[in-house]
C-alpha cells in the first residue's frame, strides 16, 4: 500500500503513541488507518486497548502491507535478502515480524526509537516518534531492533569509451525518468532553467504532461533562464517570487529534519515549498527535483579544486561523502518542503545510475575544465538544445536569490 507516511509502535505504550501521532498527522493526512497485524481500518481508540504492536498509515490507496512511502518497483522487499528498486521507506511483516526497509540512496526517512518508551518503534517521520528517534542508513533492513545491511547485486564494471559512456548514461536517464512519471497524467518540475533540471522537463514531456515550476528572486539568474530554457523547451512556466518577507515566513515554517539548519537548508525549503505548492495549484500530484546530479557527475567546483590539489582519488572521495550526505540530510529535507502539497520523485537518485557515476572514471565527469561533462554529452545525445546542455552550474540557494534574501534576516 502507498503511502504518506508510516509508523509501527511497539510496547505496553503502543496504542497511546498511535493516538498521539494520528492526532498530529490530521492536519496534513485526510485518511489515517490502522493495523494491529491484520487489515487496515479507520482508527477507533477502544480497537487499540491491550494492544503491544500498532501500526498506523497515512493511506494514498487500499491495501496492506508492505506500507511504502514513496516508490518501490517489486512493491516489496524481502526481508533479510535484497531490497526493491526505488524511491522509498517501507514497513513490511515478515516471518520474523514487522521490518522496516530503506532504499540504497536514502531518498526517504526511516527512524527508529533506541532502548526506552516505546523501543523498536520505526516510522517514516521522526515528528511521529518523539524525541531521541535515530535515522536508520541507507540500503538497509531494520528488524527486532537492529540494522543490517540489504545484498545488493552488482554488475561488474565495464570499460567504456567517454562517448559510449555518454551514451550509456543517456539510455539510464531516459528509463529512470520514464519509470517515476508513469501513470501520471501531469507532473511538475522544480526548475531553474540549468542543465539538471532542463534534461528532466525534456525527458518527462516525452511520456506526460509537464509544468515547469520556479521560484527566485526579482533580478536574480534564475528570473531570466527559467524564462529563456522553458521558451526553448516549448513547455508551459509557472513562477512565484520570493522577497523577503516570502523567505522570512517560509523559512519560520520549515519542519527541517533533527540538526543545526544552515542557510542552504532554508533557502532550498524556501525554494521547493514556493516550487511544490505551484505544481499543487497546477493540479499536479507530483514534482520532480534534480538532486543528485552534482554529486555524482561532478558539478561543483570544489571536486575540480580537491582534483587538482589532491588528486582525482581524494576528489572521487569527496563526492562519494556528499552521496552519503544526502541520504543523512538533503533528500530529507527537501521530500518534507514538498510533502504538504505533492509527491517528490529524484531521477537522479536512481540506483542504476549512481552505480554507472560510480564505475566512470573522474576524468569522464571533470573534462577538460569543463564540469559534469558527460552528463552533459548525454544530455545533447537526448536532443537537449547545446545552450542548456552547456548551461553553467550555480546553486539553487543562489541562483535563485533566496540565500542572499535570507542573509537580510
Amino acid at each position: 500500500m502507498r503511502t504518506n507516511g508510516f509508523a509501527l509502535f511497539k510496547g505496553e505504550s503502543a496504542p497511546s503513541l498511535a493516538l498521539d501521532a494520528e492526532r498530529r498527522v490530521r492536519r496534513y493526512a485526510s485518511k489515517v488507518l490502522v493495523s494491529t497485524g491484520g487489515e487496515f481500518v479507520e482508527t477507533r481508540d477502544s480497537s487499540l486497548s491491550g494492544e503491544k504492536e500498532v501500526a498506523l498509515a497515512f493511506s494514498l490507496e487500499e491495501g496492506g502491507f508492505p506500507l511504502v512511502h514513496g516508490y518501490a518497483r517489486e512493491g516489496k522487499g524481502e526481508s533479510g535478502r535484497t531490497l526493491p528498486e526505488g524511491e522509498y521507506s517501507l514497513l513490511g511483516r515478515g516471518e520474523t515480524g514487522f521490518y522496516g526497509a530503506r532504499d540504497p540512496l536514502g531518498t526517504r526517512g526511516l527512524w527508529a526509537v533506541a532502548p526506552g518508551r516505546g523501543a523498536g518503534s520505526i516510522a517514516s517521520d521522526y515528528r511521529l516518534l518523539g524525541g531521541g528517534a535515530m535515522l536508520i542508513p541507507p540500503g538497509t533492513i531494520y528488524e527486532r531492533g537492529r540494522a543490517r545491511k540489504a545484498k545488493k547485486p552488482e554488475d561488474p564494471p565495464r570499460a567504456l569509451s567517454f562517448e559510449e559512456a555518454a551514451r550509456e548514461l543517456a539510455v539510464l536517464l531516459e528509463e529512470s525518468v520514464e519509470e517515476r512519471v508513469r501513470g501520471h497524467r501531469r507532473v511538475a518540475v522544480s526548475f531553474s532553467g540549468g542543465l539538471d533540471s532542463s534534461l528532466l522537463a525534456l525527458l518527462a514531456s516525452k511520456h506526460t504532461e509537464v509544468v515547469l515550476c520556479s521560484a527566485y528572486a526579482p533580478g536574480s539568474r534564475d528570473e531570466g533562464q527559467s524564462e529563456k530554457a522553458a521558451a526553448l523547451l516549448g513547455l508551459e512556466l509557472e513562477t512565484a517570487v520570493l522577497d523577503e518577507k516570502t523567505v522570512a515566513k517560509r523559512s519560520r515554517e520549515a519542519e527541517l529534519p533533527p540538526g543545526e539548519a544552515t542557510l542552504m537548508d532554508k533557502a532550498l525549503w524556501c525554494i521547493y515549498s514556493a516550487t511544490s505548492e505551484l505544481a499543487k495549484r497546477k493540479k499536479a500530484r507530483m514534482i520532480i527535483l534534480g538532486q543528485l546530479a552534482d554529486e555524482l557527475f561532478g558539478g561543483y567546483m570544489k571536486y575540480a579544486l580537491k582534483a587538482t590539489a589532491e588528486g582525482a582519488g581524494a576528489a572521487e572521495r569527496m563526492m562519494k561523502e556528499d552521496v552519503k550526505a544526502c541520504a543523512d540530510r538533503g533528500f530529507l529535507r527537501d521530500e518534507a518542503a514538498c510533502s504538504a502539497s505533492c509527491e517528490v520523485r529524484f531521477p537522479y537518485a536512481d540506483s542504476g545510475i549512481a552505480s554507472f557515476a560510480a564505475w566512470l572514471p573522474l576524468g569522464y565527469k571533470i573534462r577538460g575544465g569543463e564540469r559534469k561533462a558527460v552528463l552533459r554529452a548525454a544530455a545533447l545525445e537526448l536532443g537537449l538544445p547545446e545552450e542548456l546542455a552547456a548551461a553553467p552550474k550555480k546553486a539553487a540557494q543562489f541562483s535563485s536569490g533566496a540565500a542572499k534574501l535570507l542573509k537580510r534576516q
